[in-house]
């Protein structure tokens, strides 16, 4: 089995502080990468052991391209003690509830082309049999499709907005459409800032190669692990920010 070791970047001045025994720790996309998700979300869960007031959150995007959506679905609904747990809605996601529930071939091709073949090829099912989407829903279970479906599109802890892509600088963010917080790119990163109520919008969607710091007002932790290996997660505590990986080594 490949290792996986944990990097931390340097402390820094929180891009919102929250209050002194606060936390909030966020991990970027996960595709499938379950042992480093695994390994990213113990090492947060230690730090945030430590605060008196601790929230959790995925920002979307555990499943295909990978080889362990599942799993990954599976720890991702796992609370933690003490810990608010909160996963987001990401495209990926949208786009398997949609092939799944609507019964339509189009959404089914559009989610099997985008990635979805591989969680589909984890279950052992193939797209040529005919049930694979009830057998599909029956391998996740009950339980899991109904969290699924129930999956909030943003979360906000104090002025730190949390959503799988952005948001719709030119809207309020009581009118925000659900397609924008979980699809939307150019407008948003292309926006200076600030964004409506002064937030700093922390999100993933768009691959980078490194956690940049140096926007005022948004953080992207997708850092593409199903590609690079690395998967990055953000902790911050009061008044101070950092930047927590998972790396799986050649």
């Amino acid at each position: 089995m490949t290792a996986v070791r944990l990097t931390r970047g340097e402390w820094v001045q929180a891009i919102r502080p929250l209050a002194p025994d606060q936390a909030v720790a966020a991990i970027g996309d996960v595709h499938g990468q379950d042992d480093l998700f695994a390994a990213l979300r113990a090492e947060l869960a230690r730090d945030l052991s430590r605060a008196a007031q601790a929230t959790f959150l995925q920002l979307g995007d555990v499943v295909d391209r990978g080889p362990r959506s599942l799993a990954a679905l599976r720890r991702a609904r796992q609370g933690l003690p003490g810990v608010e747990c909160v996963t987001l809605m990401g495209n990926h996601e949208d786009r398997m509830l949609r092939a799944l529930m609507t019964g339509d071939d189009r959404e089914a091709a559009l989610w099997l082309d985008f990635g979805g073949g591989a969680t589909l090829a984890e279950t052992g099912l193939s797209a040529a049999d005919p049930d694979w989407r009830g057998r599909l829903r029956q391998a996740l279970g009950a339980r899991m499709m109904d969290w699924l479906v129930g999956l909030p599109q943003a979360h906000r802890v104090g002025d730190l907005l949390f959503v799988h892509a952005g948001i719709d600088p030119s809207v309020p963010l009581d009118r925000q459409d659900g397609e924008t917080l979980m699809w939307v790119r150019k407008p948003f990163l292309q926006s200076p800032g600030p964004y409506p109520g002064n937030v700093a919008v922390i999100h993933g969607h768009t691959p980078q190669p490194a956690v940049a710091l140096d926007h005022p007002h948004r953080i992207n932790l997708d850092t593409g692990a199903f590609r690079t290996g690395v998967l990055s997660g953000l902790l911050v505590e009061g008044d101070r920010m950092q930047i927590v990986q998972a790396l799986r080594d050649p």
